[in-house]
């Protein structure tokens, strides 16, 4: 596993992984993304509303399996999972800028290909301003504190497939 930190993403408490999962293990994330499971409920606003797949917690593979293998490679111990959940946007679905629920957020970026000029990338915000972008890149991951101000940008008109972040929500 490639462990990318910046010096100011360090300083926002931001971890980037490149390469989280063996391919085997992405693809079947993938085959389970692409069930028919999507509801347009994600964004909690009918102003920037996107793709949501919820539930994911109540599924064995989410959380026993990858939590197993999300642990051991971030050598952390959570001390409970509140939700697991994925996000799919297609272009024109920009998220809001928000905090999540819990203490820390695992995000992976589940698409098998993506081009850099298809956009999607993760935003984090002082006072209403982008501090860091973390680059949306395929079999990334990021862990990051809950309460950061962040946002995922929609991807552009370039991208033909909807772009996939898998969410954990986690206390410590």
């Amino acid at each position: 596993m490639d462990l990318k930190q910046s010096a100011s993403n360090k300083d926002l408490n931001i971890s980037v992984y490149d390469n989280f999962f063996e391919e085997e293990v992405q693809k079947e994330i993938w085959k389970k993304m692409m069930r028919p499971k999507w509801s347009y409920t994600g964004g909690g606003t009918t102003r920037n509303r996107f793709w949501h797949m919820d539930g994911l917690e109540k599924e064995e593979y989410f959380n026993e399996y990858l939590y197993e293998i999300i642990c051991k490679k971030l050598d952390k111990n959570f001390s409970s999972i509140i939700r697991i959940y994925a996000n799919g946007q297609t272009p024109g679905q920009n998220g809001s800028i928000h905090r999540d629920d819990g203490e820390m957020t695992f995000l992976y970026y589940a698409n098998l290909e993506w081009k850099m000029e298809y956009q999607g990338h993760l935003n984090f915000y002082i006072n209403r301003e982008i501090k860091e972008t973390v680059t949306y890149k395929s079999n990334r991951a990021v862990l990051f504190s809950a309460d950061m101000a962040h946002c995922a940008e929609a991807p552009s008109n370039k991208a033909k497939e909807l772009r996939v972040s898998l969410a954990y929500k986690l206390y410590m």
